[in-house]
């Protein structure tokens, strides 16, 4: 499963074999190779345990290093570089978490309230959020905070599970919160999704 790399063990995961089903697994030593290649511009083995990303635009991989091995996450469009690395123009970062990505993205939008919902396994889940749009840093949001005072967004995923939720689009503006009671209501100071007929 793994080979030498200035003593160092290089490990692919399952996902960056193949990261859907119906895609074509990727050959493994290509994998190896690409990271090789990317260790050798960028010294991830020689760096502290972290976990890293490297990519240019949509061509990205993302390589977590430990104390014994490299370890290639998922890779991604390299193919259309022949899995070569020599004319991309590769820039590396430490990867941010996606709960760190998600709490960047609502604190942008200028999030309040998030909104919740009890699963089919019972449990309470995130699925939306309310945001104040006079702190929301979308551009759209800043054209808009003129004529109101707040956005509703929904995660989009509801739309295909749920019928007759009464919006046009995954998000919504409004000024007072009796507008979105039809959407959400108030539960123990959460604000919760209505029940909606599962599709």
């Amino acid at each position: 499963m793994d080979t030498q790399i200035n003593q160092r063990n290089i490990i692919i995961s399952k996902h960056a074999i193949q990261r859907r089903e119906h895609y074509t697994p990727i050959d493994k030593d290509i994998l190896i190779n690409l990271v090789k290649q990317i260790d050798d511009k960028f010294a991830i083995s020689k760096k502290e345990n972290n976990i890293y990303k490297i990519g240019h635009k949509n061509t990205i991989a993302i390589i977590k290093k430990a104390d014994d091995a490299l370890i290639l996450i998922t890779a991604y469009f390299f193919d259309r570089y022949d899995y070569k690395i020599d004319n991309i123009n590769l820039k590396i970062s430490i990867a941010v978490s996606k709960e760190d990505r998600k709490l960047k993205r609502d604190m942008n939008r200028g999030m309040i309230h998030k909104i919740y919902r009890i699963n089919f396994l019972n449990k309470k889940v995130e699925c939306g959020v309310i945001c104040a749009t006079v702190n929301s840093k979308n551009s759209r949001d800043k054209i808009q905070k003129e004529n109101f005072k707040y956005k509703l967004i929904l995660d989009w995923k509801l739309f295909l599970k749920f019928q007759d939720i009464p919006m046009n689009h995954y998000h919504m503006y409004f000024n007072d919160f009796e507008e979105i009671l039809n959407v959400v209501h108030l539960e123990n100071e959460d604000f919760f999704l209505n029940n909606f007929e599962r599709k």
